[in-house]
């Protein structure tokens, strides 16, 4: 056994995982180098994570200049009529944007996600078109965006290799905002929300994390963490809950942060296929409980390293955040909207 192996092995000392389990990925985040992998391009849905490419973009347009951190987040009926869990503001009503990302970071309110995309676009729509160009600049090749809350969409897809690129252009992009990502709880107009991520305020090194959930898509994390002058970032995508998701978290986490073994390749040597939408992907149904199933095992006692494709296959360096965005989305535009039993369900977690 390799030595990376041997040391997953010991780290990650829990049961062994049906054909169908669900994805992660483990990267060293100054190199790229990939540390342990399992179908970490298989198409699945984000649920949450979305919100990173909204905080992302809308710091972005701080950054230009566009937006000021005190500018009015305006709720408009659109925004207020999306599905819990959201902060429940009337139309009309508005909420600085300072305190609008910090809140959609910290309890994941979709009314409010939608609403700082409409503040940044002029429309939910625009925003999105804008959340697939930046998916082409950062090189998320297996990412297609509908909405910019990730409630559930049979068309809005990635993967884990492609939510750990967001992560770390969101964490690179805006260091100056970085306590956003990490809040463990804040007051809003004399209401108080708790971040319901366990990992944020226990985790010694947590830089930044997202979480979700839809019927769809299991229990969805990403975390960046930074100890020992290490900063190493890992995705977990669809597990059958919330606690097992962030256990599973802390391992890969633990075994990032003292690695010496050897690495299975790099982010930019593995490229994702088109995104697959809808059914094709699921592996969940949402039962009465909106409980995921079949459940899924922990992670396996031994990680197999992810095998790098062939140099041919790899992707192009990720431009410049001065570049421009590519005008147009690749592939053809989103189909129609798909009825299934996930997407009849609005429940989303966090």
């Amino acid at each position: 056994m390799k030595a990376s192996a041997i040391l997953l092995a010991a780290t990650l000392a829990t049961a062994a995982v049906p054909a169908s389990a669900a994805p992660f990925l483990l990267v060293d985040a100054t190199s790229g180098d990939i540390l342990a992998a399992r179908e970490a391009t298989r198409s699945w849905h984000p649920a949450s994570l979305t919100k990173m490419m909204t905080a992302h973009l809308a710091l972005s347009a701080v950054k230009a200049g566009r937006l000021r951190m005190d500018a009015p987040v305006v709720m408009t009926p659109h925004a207020a009529s999306q599905a819990p869990t959201k902060l429940g503001l009337k139309p009309g009503q508005s909420i600085r944007l300072g305190d609008a990302l910090r809140l959609m970071m910290v309890r994941s309110t979709n009314d409010v996600a939608v609403a700082i995309a409409e503040t940044v676009a002029g429309s939910e729509d625009a925003f999105v078109t804008a959340m697939n160009e930046e998916s082409i600049r950062l090189g998320m090749s297996g990412t297609r965006f509908a909405n910019a809350n990730g409630l559930h969409d049979d068309r809005q897809v990635t993967n884990a290799r492609d939510m750990a690129i967001l992560l770390l252009a969101m964490v690179h992009s805006h260091p100056d905002h970085a306590d956003l990502f990490r809040t463990p709880a804040m007051s809003v107009a004399g209401r108080q929300f708790k971040n319901t991520n366990k990992l944020v305020g226990s985790y010694a090194g947590l830089e930044a994390t997202k979480t979700g959930y839809v019927c769809a898509s299991g229990f969805n994390v990403a975390v960046s963490a930074i100890r020992g002058g290490r900063r190493v970032v890992g995705v977990v995508m669809g597990a059958p809950t919330a606690a097992s998701r962030n256990e599973a978290m802390k391992h890969l986490l633990d075994a990032g942060l003292a690695w010496k073994g050897e690495t299975a390749g790099n982010l930019r040597t593995v490229r994702a296929s088109a995104p697959t939408r809808g059914a094709d992907l699921r592996p969940f149904k949402c039962g009465r409980g909106g409980v995921p199933a079949p459940a899924l095992a922990d992670l396996p006692r031994e990680i197999e390293p992810a095998k790098p494709k062939a140099a041919s296959a790899g992707i192009p360096a990720a431009r410049p955040a001065s570049a421009r965005p590519s005008p147009h989305l690749p592939a053809t535009p989103l189909p129609p909207r798909r009825t299934t039993e996930a997407s009849k369900s609005p429940v989303q977690r966090f």
